[in-house]
């Protein structure tokens, strides 16, 4: 156990130790920030015991996620004589990460003058990891883990933001395999999630960098190109989308074959929100269906419309 302080007022070493048995981890430095003492749940916190730790500083603890002047912040925070409160990430002994609550109190002499500061921590690692694991599912599709429809209208929404502001152009993809229901039937559903998937990949692996890659649900995907400078370019892209799905997938040892058509809609002539440019190029895809498939069409307001 971590040596309690010794103190000669009773109820200040009832306080000690309290500190010393406390759930959260606590440690306390001197005026300049070396630590002078842990209690236990600070080693199995961090993984440093007192040995390890007394006489050093807290820096042996950063994990590199915080950049040097969020750390200036904190020290102008308690060196002016304020309470400091905020999330950190810091590293364990072993590498691995964890993010804690912290709040770092100075302490003053008669004089009023710093002498120490007290450093308490709360784990809230799991309550961290648990929220992003529910943000995930809520912006991704569970079975390809692509962006889903809610996420890919925030991403175009945004992308249409910044091609008004800078005049350029976007283009919304939407995709449809042909022939996926003959194959789920034929095959069984776990060989046609297996080809979402696979069909996942090569979409991811046939788009640029800046571009996003979307699955809706079912057979359906769509492809965000942002700053575009010519109508041609999405051509382009969609006609190496196409011809990528059209090679053979080798699922469970079975050789399949999957068509893909696609639509495409332009920003700002084919709309100027995210919506109706899912609309149009949803229904561009539609006509790509009825020229036979695995091709891809613009939108046209008139063949739509007819």
């Amino acid at each position: 156990m971590a040596e309690i302080p010794k103190f000669d007022r009773p109820q200040e070493s009832l306080l000690a130790k309290a500190l010393a048995c406390a759930a959260n981890a606590i440690f306390i430095t001197d005026e300049v920030g070396q630590i002078i003492w842990i209690n236990d749940a600070f080693t199995r916190l961090t993984g440093y015991s007192a040995e390890d730790t007394l006489g050093r500083t807290p820096a042996m603890l950063k994990s590199g996620r915080q950049n040097e002047a969020f750390y200036a912040g904190l020290w102008q925070t308690i060196l002016s004589g304020q309470t400091w409160k905020g999330e950190v990430v810091d590293q364990h002994k072993n590498g691995s990460q964890y993010t804690i609550d912290e709040v770092i109190t100075p302490l003053f002499d008669a004089h009023g003058v710093i002498t120490n500061f007290l450093a308490v921590q709360h784990d809230i690692t799991q309550q961290k990891q648990q929220s992003q694991r529910e943000h995930h599912l809520a912006y991704h599709d569970p079975l390809t883990g692509l962006p889903n429809r809610t996420l890919f209208l925030d991403v175009q929404t945004k992308a249409i933001s910044h091609a008004r502001r800078t005049q350029r152009m976007l283009a919304t993809l939407f995709l449809d395999l042909d022939g996926f229901k003959q194959i789920n039937d034929r095959l069984g559903h776990a060989v046609g999630d297996q080809l979402l998937r696979a069909v996942g990949d090569r979409l991811r692996a046939g788009v640029r960098d800046d571009d996003a890659v979307a699955r809706f649900g079912g057979d359906e995907f769509a492809v965000l190109i942002a700053d575009l400078q010519d109508a041609a370019i999405a051509a382009t892209l969609a006609r190496k989308l196409v011809d990528s799905i059209s090679l053979p997938f080798i699922l469970r040892g079975q050789i399949v074959h999957v068509g893909m058509s696609v639509g495409i809609a332009l920003y700002p002539t084919d709309g100027e929100d995210a919506e109706t440019l899912l609309a149009n190029a949803d229904k561009a895809m539609y006509q790509a269906k009825c020229h036979g498939g695995s091709n891809y069409q613009f939108y046209d307001a008139a063949i739509a419309v007819a």
